[in-house]
């Protein structure tokens, strides 16, 4: 029977392997999760997979491609599959001398297909929907096959947890994640979303919703491995009312424990925050990006007014519910009166947990080709790993401005800081005390993924030294 292995080096659940997983063991195939593939190879040679699969977003490239290379070195027989955002936007990747099968796209009935068809021989699985596929010299780019459909996503087999209990930083995270659905409908320019509707046209409902009562069952067995919060991490989980009402209708009855969720702001209003709150919703996120909603809006292509910041924000501090804002800086022509706009507007909604990142314009998405046009230079694969660490402006003075202006930006909002204070702090630090400013930035962060997850402290510092690692 051909057997499927998942590696993975983060130190997190990820859905995807997970779900994958269960997938195809629901039909009968062997697929396994293994951590660290470096440190664990003589297990990943004692299972000695047919395939190797791993789950690729554009920030682990070069981890991705090294570790292709140590695994073909030590198990030449198996071929290596990629799979998630980066190969579905950038399937050239195959292209990669150590790189066998991209999977475009939804992987459950690629995955399934590829691991029935296949005999040995690349040729076998040369017609599998969603594949590309290196066959000798040539590639095999096959079209991508349909979106699964609601009903699908509702009668799939619950995400496989049972890879992570023998890794005790896994089993004993107390924060766990579920999800209910799949597609987003905004367009914004910082995200791939707009591609993927090209890439699916014709193939199908981008945008489905898993029935309710499969959400709350997944739920349930879920309680089995024990959490303090659950997060829901759908884009846009409030997109339908009525679902959320029946949702949260019977999880205050059958679950009743803690979670989190994730919406736009245009959807959060008093009714629906007062819901969740009563079903034990205790945290909500919501996007700001930009306190300049010409930025926001024209820039980042995020159909949120001002208004709409403003009523989630009366309707979460109504309910006194906890709430993330997630905001960005780092355009190139951005100012530090766009910057502290931002901050004002999270000191003004008093935000719970404001986060902010460094604009990474990974290629491929819109605002990549808006920064060409407006600075005539392309950056191409020039990003960080992490969104937190330093911004791609050429320009030294500026980019120095921007780091430290992110890593103080949850400080400089809980703190009320002014204006002329914040331009301080940001441009002129005495005695370059910005070299301490990352450690502001973790410390306030960490604080606050303790607070809201209680996760421990051991478990962050882990996570943040794979991070830095990259």
């Amino acid at each position: 029977m051909n057997k499927i292995v998942f590696v993975q080096k983060e130190i997190e659940d990820k859905l995807g392997p997970m779900i994958l997983t269960a997938y195809l063991k629901y039909h009968g195939y062997n697929a396994e999760i293994l951590m660290n593939p470096e440190k664990n190879i003589k297990e990943l040679k004692d299972k000695n997979p047919e395939f190797v699969g791993i789950s690729l977003c554009s920030p682990s490239i070069d981890w991705t491609l090294s570790t292709a290379r140590y695994i073909k070195k030590n198990l030449p027989g198996a071929k290596i599959i990629l799979g998630g955002p980066h190969p579905t936007f950038f399937p050239q990747v195959v292209e990669q001398s150590d790189i066998d099968i991209v999977c475009v796209g939804e992987g459950e009935k690629p995955l399934l297909q590829l691991l029935k068809n296949y005999d040995g021989s690349m040729s076998s699985i040369k017609d599998v929907p969603n594949l590309w596929i290196k066959d000798g010299d040539s590639i095999v780019k096959n079209e991508v096959g349909q979106l699964l459909t609601e009903a699908e996503l509702s009668e799939l087999p619950f995400s496989d947890r049972s890879h992570y209990e023998k890794y005790a930083s896994l089993r004993n995270n107390p924060h766990k994640k579920v999800w209910t659905s799949r597609g987003c409908p905004f367009n914004c320019s910082y995200c791939f979303n707009h591609a993927y509707k090209k890439i699916y046209q014709g193939h199908g409902k981008i945008i489905r919703q898993r029935s309710v009562n499969s959400v709350i069952e997944e739920i349930k067995e879920l309680k089995k491995y024990g959490w303090k919060t659950l997060e829901i991490i759908d884009d846009q989980f409030l997109l339908s009312k009525d679902w959320v009402r029946e949702f949260c209708e019977r999880y205050k009855k059958e679950i009743a424990r803690s979670f989190a969720c994730i919406s736009s702001a245009k959807q959060i209003d008093r009714e629906v925050v007062g819901l969740l709150k009563d079903a034990g919703c205790r945290i909500m996120y919501f996007a700001i990006e930009s306190g300049v909603e010409k930025i926001r809006r024209e820039i980042y292509g995020k159909p949120i007014t001002d208004k709409d910041v403003y009523k989630a924000a009366d309707a979460l501090n109504y309910h006194n519910m906890s709430f993330v804002t997630f905001n960005m800086i780092g355009l190139p022509d951005e100012t530090l009166e766009d910057i502290y706009a931002t901050i004002k507007m999270n000191q003004n909604i008093k935000a719970t947990y404001p986060v902010c990142s460094i604009l990474q314009p990974y290629p491929g998405t819109r605002i990549a080709e808006i920064i060409r046009e407006q600075t005539g230079k392309d950056f191409g694969s020039k990003f960080t790993y992490s969104y937190f660490q330093s911004s791609i402006i050429d320009d030294p003075v500026k980019r120095r401005l921007f780091n430290n202006a992110q890593k103080l930006f949850g400080y400089c909002v809980k703190s009320n800081i002014e204006y002329d204070k914040f331009v301080s702090l940001v441009k002129d630090p005495v005695l370059n005390i910005d070299k301490l400013y990352p450690l502001v930035f973790y410390w306030n962060f960490g604080r606050d993924i303790k607070t809201r997850y209680g996760i421990s402290w051991l478990s962050l510092f882990r996570y943040w030294l794979y991070s830095k690692r990259g």
